[in-house]
């Protein structure tokens, strides 16, 4: 089996990613994550649009018609959603 370039690199992308979540004084031990892209990583804003878009043009879509006025606006990986 032939594995692309692409493919390589997403593979070993996501592979031996660890975090660990913080609040306040309260530290955890580290988890293995290995979906997702790392937090500032140049891949975030790109797939997180291309996984969000289709859920948002449905959702707006979907609010439209049930008459409830609707904007989504996004900028990179943040969002708002005026109604």
């Amino acid at each position: 089996m032939t594995v692309t370039i692409e493919g390589d690199f997403f593979a070993n992308y996501l592979v031996s990613r660890r975090t660990k979540y913080m609040w306040n004084e309260f530290s955890s031990p580290h988890f293995e994550v290995n979906v997702g892209v790392g937090q500032g990583s140049a891949l975030s804003p790109i797939l997180s649009s291309l996984y969000l878009s289709p859920f948002l043009y449905i959702l707006e879509n979907r609010l439209k018609n049930l008459r409830i006025p609707v904007s989504i606006l996004l900028f990179v990986d943040d969002g708002l959603i005026v109604a």
